[in-house]
């Protein structure tokens, strides 16, 4: 359910709660002030209460629903808490009203009420009333996991107590046991502050920013994305169903940009999916060299990565070897604008191996290529007939089953761009095969077919594992 499908779900049953609650109040006073029992009349303006109670509730989910804007960036949920407070308040101050009246009762202070029995069976009826409209509001509040509707049926609940009291006192009235009236008034007094107690603590915890979930779960959700090194500062604030969450991580310091954020974004994605109450998390990127240091290769190519990144320039196919006395050699493709002149090019290549060796003491020797980056993605042509195609995929399955295995082999696609004749081979391979073999498989295969087909620009073969029975049945 979305949000404002909850809010007005919400106000809806406010709405309702409200009616009963005004033509319970109507009763009890009109009731009290014909018979003159003042009881009546006080328990009338107690259930006058519980409507002030839903009026400010529906002031507070209306005002919470508003989506954020400049002055609340966060949303406005807090005002549904700062209504449900204010219920809170009320519960005290019914409790003080109920406990006045029977510490009056005790020292002889209240006038008694006249009682007859269509008095008792109306009050009886307005209990059965007040019952239903509690059962059916706690019931909506655990449904659309409002605060405020739990809040205020805890309220009208209250009203059950003061009823019950309001009857006791009148039979007990009626039988002469005087000292009833206050004896209930006193127990419904702890009940009353201990519900306020109650609602206040929830809601103070809201309006104070405490903890809503637990650091060591999302410490632990964090920790578990490939990438990240530590986890630090977890604090979450708000509500179960409207939680805000902020952390810090540590990565390794050569990923670039764009690494670094996906790894963050991940991060946000599994808090999101493990916890559906939190609305928006926070990582904030650190670089951590110690924590968990990377292995040679990957911290050589993300040094390397980034420092091109630095220049604005792209990387790929990097190749690095140990030399005999440890240092390194690497060679690597640079990618940058294709309207630059082989001049300016050569400069910036020349620019990012003196920032490379300055990085990596241990840099023997760097070879870079340069590779255009085309601003635009080209259109794949038509050279080839459908019919020329098809021959060609079926030979080029033919020979890479002969290297991996009859049937191995399950598609190959061909893309013709720029003059370019690309094939893309797709070969299943047990899923225990061990990854150097896989990989070592692969590169057999595009030796063989670039051997066999001249025609071939470029061979890609993605070698994967059997799929598993329930996708295959799809």
């Amino acid at each position: 359910m979305t949000t404002d499908a909850r809010a007005r779900a919400v106000r809806r049953v406010l709405w309702l709660v409200l009616g009963f609650n005004l033509a319970v109040t109507a009763v009890k006073v009109a009731l009290g002030l014909y018979t003159g029992a003042l009881a009546v009349v006080a328990d009338g303006f107690h259930s006058l209460v519980d409507s002030s109670a839903n009026l400010v509730a529906l002031l507070g989910v209306w005002v919470a629903a508003r989506p954020a804007d400049k002055n609340h960036p966060y949303g406005h949920q807090k005002f549904e808490a700062i209504a449900t407070l204010g219920i809170g308040a009320l519960l005290l101050i019914a409790a003080f009203e109920i406990g006045r009246g029977a510490v009056e009762r005790l020292i002889g202070a209240a006038v008694a009420p006249r009682v007859t029995p269509l008095i008792i069976g109306l009050m009886v009826a307005t209990f059965v009333v007040n019952l239903g409209i509690t059962l059916y509001e706690a019931r909506a509040g655990r449904r659309l996991n409002s605060m405020v509707l739990a809040a205020d049926a805890t309220h009208t609940r209250t009203d059950l107590f003061v009823t019950v009291s309001v009857i006791g006192a009148l039979i007990g009235t009626r039988l002469g046991l005087g000292w009833l009236d206050p004896l209930v008034a006193g127990a419904v007094v702890v009940l009353l502050f201990r519900a306020a107690f109650a609602i206040l603590r929830s809601t103070s915890a809201v309006l104070t920013d405490s903890a809503v979930a637990d650091p060591g779960l999302l410490g632990s959700i964090a920790q578990g994305v490939p990438g990240v090194t530590a986890v630090g500062a977890v604090r979450s604030r708000g509500r179960d169903d409207a939680a805000y969450v902020d952390l810090n991580i540590r990565v390794n310091p050569a990923m670039d940009a764009d690494q670094a954020h996906s790894v963050a974004t991940e991060v946000e994605h599994r808090i999101a999916q493990a916890l559906p109450g939190v609305v928006d998390t926070v990582v904030h990127i650190e670089p951590s060299w110690v924590d968990q240091p990377a292995a040679p290769l990957e911290e050589l190519t993300l040094r390397l990565r980034s420092l091109a990144l630095g220049q604005g320039l792209g990387l790929h196919d990097l190749h690095a070897h140990i030399e005999r006395d440890g240092s390194y050699s690497v060679e690597m493709h640079l990618e940058m604008a294709d309207e630059l002149s082989l001049d300016a090019a050569h400069a910036a290549a020349d620019e990012f191996e003196t920032r490379a060796r300055a990085a990596l003491p241990k840099l023997r020797s760097i070879v870079t290529h340069l590779e255009p980056l085309p601003t635009s993605l080209p259109d794949e042509d038509a050279r080839h007939s459908t019919a020329r195609l098809a021959r060609l995929q079926a030979r080029l399955i033919e020979m890479a089953n002969v290297v991996a295995g009859k049937g191995a082999c399950h598609e190959v696609k061909l893309h013709q761009v720029g003059g370019h004749l690309t094939a893309t081979l797709h070969i299943t391979q047990p899923a225990d095969t061990p990854l150097i073999q896989a990989h070592n498989l692969a590169e057999r295969v595009e030796r063989e077919l670039h051997a066999r087909e001249p025609r071939l620009n470029r061979v890609v073969v993605h070698v994967e594992p059997p799929e598993a029975p329930a996708t295959q049945a799809r």
